[in-house]
């Protein structure tokens, strides 16, 4: 049973951003980098962000009619490695119309474990060299995903996650998108806003699901996938 009292992380101060949270020092996570505005950007550069991973399918990255018409600082490079195949047929059948919650994590390493693995090194990479966004749309799920995954791992700055920790960072980008919902004047077509008891029970069930997807990825077999992608 997961408590109703899960705290949440400390919210980015960006303006026009998302679902923006800061997971560990130099460490954040957020929903799509085309909400974030102008002076947003200039907070991110303030606030030492120097690199922006982008996890989404090339026909993600696209901008939306209310995005504000602003570009990226020349300060922040972008990178982006999209953890799926949009082309592999047979993984949308299984997740239709998108993967959107833990339970879809194991099928998701099944399926692109290396492409998971390269999104995990990538972040590594960058973390140790500067502050480091990661994103997919909502900063939920493929975001929560790979952060996860990298949390289970003993030599990261602060050492690995306990659960206490795993679960306020994937509680707060469900949050995060939920209240995003709530404010959003374009209704999403396939989720909505949940209100705070239905919220709690939907939470409930994706850390559930969330924890047993991570007992299952300890940080020794999260190295030794990182090993063998280095490899091939």
């Amino acid at each position: 049973m997961v408590s109703s009292t899960v705290q949440y992380l400390h919210p980015a101060d960006w303006s026009g951003a998302r679902n923006a949270w800061q997971v560990r020092q130099d460490l954040w996570r957020m929903g799509r980098f085309e909400w974030v505005d102008a002076r947003g950007w200039q907070q991110m550069v303030d606030d030492g962000v120097a690199t922006v991973i982008d996890v989404r399918t090339p026909p993600e990255v696209k901008p939306r009619e209310l995005d504000p018409v602003t570009e990226m600082p020349g300060e922040i490079r972008r990178i982006h490695w999209p953890v799926e195949d949009i082309n592999h047929e047979t993984f949308w059948e299984r997740n239709s119309p998108y993967p959107m919650h833990p339970d879809a994590y194991q099928d998701t390493m099944e399926t692109f474990g290396d492409r998971v693995a390269t999104a995990i090194s990538t972040v590594l990479d960058a973390w140790q060299n500067g502050g480091t966004v990661l994103h997919c749309t909502a900063g939920r799920d493929r975001t929560g995903l790979v952060l996860g995954l990298v949390l289970q791992l003993p030599d990261i700055p602060g050492g690995a996650a306990d659960w206490d920790e795993q679960q306020r960072v994937y509680a707060s980008g469900a949050h995060g998108i939920n209240e995003h919902h709530r404010t959003s004047p374009i209704p999403h077509p396939y989720e909505s806003y949940l209100e705070p008891d239905a919220f709690q029970r939907e939470l409930s069930d994706r850390l559930a699901s969330y924890r047993r997807f991570l007992q299952e990825w300890p940080g020794d077999r999260v190295l030794e996938l990182l090993k063998q992608n280095n490899t091939q």
